[in-house]
């Protein structure tokens, strides 16, 4: 296995987090091909994560949002989110951040999620996630135990794609990392993802696989990362949260017909 510097990451995530906070309430997003918005924070921030891996770890690959493909059939492959939630951040709120994610052969194997507006850094490596320096793990309580104040991280096109039955309440962040993230730390109890691409997912991932957590489609099959690895998007529901926790929020969602 390759030795990751997790200091490291932190402060290339910090170096980021500064270029976006300088450009936040005053960036102007304009459209890519997919009608997704872009920033020049965006691609400021994913050419200085491209700079800082490939000088660091010239043998591997690197795919980011902003256009960024080289040697993704490498053995271990970046997946770069320089701003993830870049329409909250257009917007002028919080929820947003750089989410930085190492798969091996395609399997989640490290991953960084920074908010600077919070100062929050999650991260996680050799199967252990944490906060900070405080160690996270999901919410395992069983169905029969949820509660009104639960609640579960919804996409923001959730109201037109799924119908959804559950006890609590359910929150749009706009950022599928930070979503991942609340539930990996036990806040949420689950999310589930309309739309999503390697980019979006992998640090999140190996955020949350390390915190006891798990992806599964809406149908209830694993959820495979490495089927993302080329760039694609994924638009089958995705859910996450503790095992037992995602087969019981199955029966609660459906999509739209």
């Amino acid at each position: 296995m390759t030795d990751i510097d997790i200091e490291e990451l932190c402060a290339w995530a910090r170096e980021s987090g500064d270029i976006a906070l300088r450009l936040f309430n005053r960036a102007r997003a304009q459209r890519k091909a997919d009608n997704s918005p872009v920033t020049e924070a965006d691609v400021a921030i994913e050419r200085i994560l491209v700079e800082r891996i490939a000088a660091r770890y010239p043998d591997h690959g690197i795919i980011g949002e902003e256009q960024t493909r080289f040697d993704i059939t490498k053995e271990y492959v970046w997946a770069l989110d320089p701003i993830d939630g870049t329409a909250s951040f257009v917007a002028g709120l919080p929820v947003w951040g750089i989410s930085i994610g190492l798969l091996h052969h395609g399997v989640p194997y490290a991953g960084l999620f920074y908010m600077p507006l919070t100062d929050d850094c999650y991260w996680a490596i050799d199967d252990r996630a944490f906060l900070g320096h405080q160690p996270i793990c999901v919410d395992t309580k069983p169905e029969h135990a949820w509660e009104s104040e639960d609640w579960l991280a919804i996409p923001s096109d959730a109201h037109r794609r799924l119908e959804i039955d559950f006890i609590g309440k359910t929150r749009s962040l706009g950022s599928a990392a930070a979503a991942i993230c609340y539930v990996a730390r036990g806040s949420a109890l689950g999310a589930v993802l309309t739309y999503a691409t390697i980019w979006d997912l992998a640090g999140g991932i190996a955020i949350l696989k390390a915190a006891g957590g798990v992806g599964v489609t809406l149908a209830g099959t694993p959820f495979d990362p490495a089927t993302l690895i080329d760039g694609r998007a994924l638009r089958e529901p995705l859910l996450f949260g503790a095992p037992g926790t995602v087969d019981s929020l199955r029966r609660h969602i459906r999509v739209r017909r």
